[in-house]
Order: structure tokens, then C-alpha cells, then sequence
């Protein structure tokens, strides 16, 4: 054999072990996926968002990480202060985080530093929560949707009390995409609190973590089923193999899909 040759057949098993595949035309193809970084770093993080061209994670000792998701190299923000948080939002330029009291803040990502908006414990109530822009979204046990101004902390609700049921919301465009705790989808009227069914009633019943890119969103299902639905015919479709189980979290960095593992890696997933 050539060394060539040999050369070649170690790029290939390396790939096929690390999960990358490629197409005809030599790209990598959906659904396949990379290991960023050296290692399992990420095993205590309790929540991840993208920001800009980076991926910023709370600890549970509280530590705030930035990492360049092109390298996995990471560093800390600031100090360990972020143990009692419970959501990790990004705005247009900076993070903000819902604690457990019910408090809100704005994080300058460049230095940790912190203040405190609105009045505290005005969120205590809180079970799920999404940002366009500069506008933070909320629902409350309630049901009711709240939204509010981040540059003035001032909010108002928007719609009737009819998201009781509510686990996750993301944002789409001018949209919110809610998943209820039957596994049903809707998209909610950012402006009104309108709201219309996605898909089959329960058809996310078994979704473990997702993810919105442009007007896609992607899904984990709990047999490791990577799916993408779009969001503007609810038609969806399985990319890749099943490979997905051990999937914590799903992040969109920029354009880009990654995901948290429960041991620790974080991967880059091919979505196109």
C-alpha cells in the first residue's frame, strides 16, 4: 500500500470515529458532527447561549465561561457569582440572567459585571423564557406571557392567561415557538399573544432539548433522533443517524448548531 493510501484510510477512520462524514462532493453531511476542544470540560454546566461568535456557560459553582466554539478554548468572566441562576438569555450585545428570587439582570460578557433590572423578585413566578432582540419574553405560572423592554426593565402582558402549560419557549424571527408539556407545539405573535398549533398535537412528546436557527428548529428526541422542523410548514424531517441520546443541551452559536453532552463534550453539529 501506498503511504498515500494509508494516509487516506486513517483520515477516514479518524472521521467515521469522531462521528464527521462526508458526501460525494467531499462536505461534510447533515446530521454529522465534530469535537470541539480537547476534551469533557463542559460536564457541570447547568445552562449555555450563544452570543456572537461565542458560547457563554454558567457552572454550578457559578463560574460564567466564554468559549470560542471554532477552538474549545475557554476562559473564565468575572467572579463565581452566578450559583443561584435559574435562565441565561442573550440579547443584541449582552447577557442576562433570571435568578432563583425572581430577579433580573444585564451581564456585560466582557467582564462579568452585573446589574440588577426592574424590580427584584418581579420574575419569581417564572417557567419559561426566550429574548428577541432586545426584548425579554416570560411566562408565568399563571399562564400569562409577559414581555419587557430590556432597555427599561418596564413589561406588560401580552395576550390571556393560556400558557400554564408551557416548558420551553424559543424565539423565531418575530415569533415565539412554545413546546407544552404534552408535546405540543405552537408558534405565539411576539407583538399580540396570538398563537397557532405547529404540526400534530404531542408530535414533540418526546423531545429532550431544541434549538432555532433562522426558521428551523432543531430537535433531540429521547431515542437520539435528530430532527429538523420547518418552522413555517411544521413538516419536519430526521438528519443523521440516531446518534443523539446522550445530548443534554442544544445551542445555536451564530448560524450554527452545537451541542452539550452529559459527559462533558461539546460537538459542532452539520446542519446543511
Amino acid at each position: 500500500m501506498k503511504k498515500t493510501d494509508l494516509l487516506a484510510g486513517t483520515i477516514v477512520l479518524v472521521l467515521a470515529l469522531s462521528g464527521f462524514s462526508l458526501n460525494a462532493e467531499g462536505s461534510a453531511k447533515p446530521g454529522s458532527w465534530e469535537k470541539i476542544g480537547p476534551g469533557n470540560e463542559w460536564g457541570d454546566t447547568i445552562g449555555a447561549v450563544g452570543l456572537g461568535a461565542s458560547m457563554f456557560s454558567i457552572e454550578g459553582s457559578g463560574a460564567l465561561y466564554e468559549t470560542n466554539v471554532q477552538t474549545g478554548v475557554w476562559k473564565q468572566i468575572g467572579k463565581s457569582e452566578f450559583q443561584n441562576t435559574i435562565f441565561l438569555l442573550a440579547g443584541t450585545s449582552a447577557l442576562y440572567t433570571i435568578e432563583k428570587d425572581g430577579s433580573l439582570y444585564k451581564v456585560n460578557p466582557g467582564t462579568g459585571a452585573w446589574v440588577g433590572l426592574g424590580k427584584a423578585g418581579d420574575w419569581a413566578n417564572t417557567i419559561a423564557a426566550a429574548t428577541i432582540g432586545d426584548i425579554l419574553y416570560t411566562v408565568e405560572q399563571s399562564g400569562a406571557l409577559y414581555m419587557t423592554d430590556l432597555a427599561t426593565a418596564q413589561w406588560k402582558q401580552i395576550g390571556g392567561n393560556e400558557f400554564a402549560n408551557t416548558i420551553a419557549l424559543l424565539a423565531s424571527g418575530g415569533n415565539l415557538i412554545s413546546a407544552e408539556k404534552d408535546g405540543t407545539l405552537y408558534q405565539i405573535n411576539a407583538g399580540n399573544g396570538t398563537w397557532k398549533q405547529l404540526g400534530k398535537a404531542q408530535d414533540y412528546a418526546n423531545t429532550i432539548t431544541g434549538a432555532v436557527i433562522g426558521a428551523t428548529l432543531y430537535t433531540v428526541e429521547k431515542s437520539g433522533a435528530l430532527y429538523a422542523t420547518n418552522l413555517t410548514s411544521a413538516k419536519w424531517i430526521q438528519i443523521g443517524a440516531a446518534e443523539f441520546e446522550h445530548t443534554a443541551m442544544l445551542i445555536k452559536v451564530g448560524t450554527e448548531l452545537y451541542s452539550l453532552e452529559t459527559d462533558g463534550s461539546l460537538y459542532h453539529i452539520f446542519t446543511r
